[in-house]
């Protein structure tokens, strides 16, 4: 018996792609360049500022998506913590 279902966090990409943003196309390619560029110089560079950067995304499609990633996390945690508290109303599994 699980208090909550744990629920995979939607990744940046995922949400482009739902919203109509991107293509999955780009965001394949994106991925793409991001793993090359950490190769061969060491560094990280987010999927978004790629994007950003060939002008597939503007930066304020980038906050409205990380803000959505940071509401679904918050509304994960919430449901945690009410379930903690609550346990005769807890999601099944």
């Amino acid at each position: 018996m699980a208090l909550f279902k744990k629920k995979r966090k939607k990744l940046f990409g995922e949400i482009l792609i739902e919203r109509g943003l991107a293509r999955k196309e780009d965001v394949e390619d994106a991925l793409k360049i991001q793993k090359e560029i950490r190769q061969t110089k060491q560094i990280q560079k987010n999927i978004g500022t790629i994007l950003n950067e060939k002008g597939v995304i503007g930066l304020e499609d980038i906050e409205n998506v990380l803000a959505e990633q940071k509401k679904l996390d918050g509304f994960i945690l919430k449901s945690i913590i009410y379930s903690i508290f609550n346990p005769k109303l807890a999601v099944q599994n």
